[in-house]
């Protein structure tokens, strides 16, 4: 019973992933007989499943933009660098500023690893404030 109550829940939070309202959720709820309080229990695990999947999608999202712009300054910096010791450009410039971009570039992705694997670990997340305050209907 468990196992089927998860899987419905599942399966209503990727319906309004994709777009589906909660009044259509809802009326197919009632359609299929279910009680008014199961019905706001079953809403309710939906909202929660909804709002901490699209939470944990930005924080991917956002990580792996840190990884990539650290990796595409990384490559940057080690191409000027190369130019650099080779003579070809910024000559003039101090050693320093040349390799920074490269550092930067592998500390942002650093940043973004360590980002990624503090995200990954599975911390037990409440409604929050803002929703235990919230009344459903």
């Amino acid at each position: 019973m468990e196992r089927e109550t998860n899987n419905r829940i599942e399966e209503l939070a990727r319906e309004k992933l994709q777009g589906k309202s909660y009044s259509k959720i809802r009326e197919e709820l009632r359609t299929s007989g279910l009680a008014e309080e199961e019905l706001r229990q079953l809403i309710r695990q939906v909202d929660q499943r909804v709002l901490m999947e699209t939470v944990e999608q930005g924080d991917r999202q956002r990580t792996q933009q840190w990884y990539r712009w650290g990796l595409v300054l990384a490559v940057a910096g080690l191409i000027l660098s190369i130019g650099y010791n080779a003579g070809m450009v910024l000559n003039n410039l101090p050693a320093l500023a040349v390799y920074s971009p490269f550092l930067a570039g592998i500390l942002l992705m650093f940043y973004g690893r360590m980002m990624l694997r503090k995200k990954s670990r599975p911390i037990p997340r409440g409604p929050g404030p803002i929703r235990k305050k919230r009344p459903y209907k």
